[in-house]
């Protein structure tokens, strides 16, 4: 049986989206015959806390090793209890707020959790002598994990697999940092070195792998993140209003005002029924992190009285919530890493079968997936009187077809993903 070492920060309990990919990759390895090995935190810092996956990592060997990060001064600096996870995008312009972000740009390369690192190689070190597996794969961010990985590379010449969920110097928030130009020099020489070295990049769509090779890494493949439609529930209490669901993440930099003006301009100057049928059954539902001003924004434009927040649920109530909605909503940034932009959540989607609404790039791989699948719409950043018609055409038929889509999305599941993962083991 082959054994794969697999070095992650975030792993269960850990509720966010980080761990969603290795946590179902490790489970179908295992079934089919590869043996996962996680080495993860021991005490890592994760803010919010899911114990659903219990189940499918209850015999997924898995070694921990203390962590120290800066997590619990930087709350403390800041008098939060939690940091949002767009911290580093949204535009607080608090003294405290900016020379934490200064901090964190220039004195935590590649990030918070580098003092990891030593302690890390060395525990593998050791681990690896006695128990020697046929690949390791690093996942990152952050990126940090990449960093054990190359000294363990260096240490014991071992097959090494870089795993990007997100890119590292081209990901969205990276120009938005206050960098010193060393240590701007710093972070295109540790993503140059990681490139280099590895004996394979993985990532999760084709324009990032192309976009790796072009930087530097000597072979590239993509691996889609997926669902696994076990984990949906069976039956759904239908919700008679019409749904708007956003699930994860939603900084600055995916808010567009195209979307709230469809809405609160195109719709009721265009449809005759806004005031007697529409305006009684419009929901906005968000679960996960918003930015600062999400709220004002909303108020400004009179959308406010829609909304129905969850700041957290469970990946089990997320599901549920999502075969809830109508429309599922994806808005992309205007950032250099937008054309290879897959949000996981998008997958998550296609199992729930519910019309996608998205909003971006329209040369992005988003886009030509959901072009291809004819799993709903994709509109331009600018496009007001397209998503206007988007959202009146999914409202009209919700009371014809409920927007389910009968279409066969199973190639995208987890388990059918992990034969393509199989196959790049194999290959190395």
């Amino acid at each position: 049986m082959k054994k794969v070492l697999i070095i992650s920060y975030y792993w269960p309990p850990n509720a966010g989206v980080g761990c969603r990919r290795w946590v179902n990759y490790s489970y179908f390895l295992q079934k089919k015959g590869i043996e996962p090995i996680l080495y993860v935190p021991e005490n890592p810092e994760y803010d919010n806390i899911d114990n659903g996956y219990e189940e499918k990592i209850k015999t997924i060997h898995t070694l921990k090793n203390k962590i120290w990060e800066p997590f619990s001064f930087y709350k403390r600096f800041l008098k939060k209890k939690n940091i949002s996870p767009g911290i580093l995008i949204d535009s607080n312009k608090g003294l405290k707020n900016k020379f934490s972000k200064w901090i964190r740009a220039n004195f935590f390369i590649p990030d918070s959790r580098l003092l990891w690192i030593n302690s890390s190689v060395n525990f593998l070190s050791n681990f690896l002598k006695d128990n020697p597996v046929d690949a390791i794969i690093s996942t990152g961010p952050p990126h940090s994990m990449h960093l054990i990985a190359l000294n363990l590379k260096i240490r014991l010449n071992l097959k090494w697999i870089a795993d990007f969920r997100d890119p590292w110097t081209d990901i969205e928030y990276f120009d938005k940092l206050n960098f010193w130009d060393d240590s701007r020099k710093r972070h295109f020489n540790f993503e140059k070195t990681v490139l280099n070295q590895s004996d394979l990049v993985l990532t999760v769509s084709e324009s990032w792998s192309k976009r790796f090779a072009e930087i530097g890494a000597k072979r590239v493949e993509f691996l889609f993140n997926g669902y696994d439609l076990k984990e949906y529930p069976t039956k759904i209490i239908q919700n008679k209003k019409f749904r708007i669901g956003h699930f994860g993440l939603f900084n600055e930099l995916r808010d567009h005002n195209s979307l709230w003006e469809a809405i609160n301009i195109e719709m009721k100057k265009k449809y005759d029924d806004w005031d007697n049928n529409i305006s009684d059954n419009l929901e906005l539902f968000f679960s996960g992190p918003n930015h600062l001003n999400f709220n004002k924004n909303l108020k400004q434009r009179n959308l406010y009285k829609y909304l129905n927040y969850r700041e957290w649920l469970t990946h089990d109530e997320v599901l549920k919530e999502m075969m809830m909605s109508d429309l599922l909503l994806i808005t992309q940034s205007k950032t250099q890493d937008v054309k290879g932009r897959l949000p996981a959540k998008f997958f998550e989607y296609l199992g729930a079968k519910r019309t996608i609404l998205a909003i971006g790039d329209k040369n992005s791989d988003l886009a030509k997936l959901i072009s291809n699948l004819n799993c709903g719409f994709f509109h331009d950043f600018t496009d007001v009187k397209g998503i206007g018609n988007s959202i009146m055409k999914s409202y009209r038929d919700k009371h014809i077809d409920g927007n389910k889509k009968n279409i066969d999305f199973s190639i995208f599941s987890w388990e059918n993903q992990s034969n393509k993962l199989i196959k790049i083991l194999n290959s190395l």
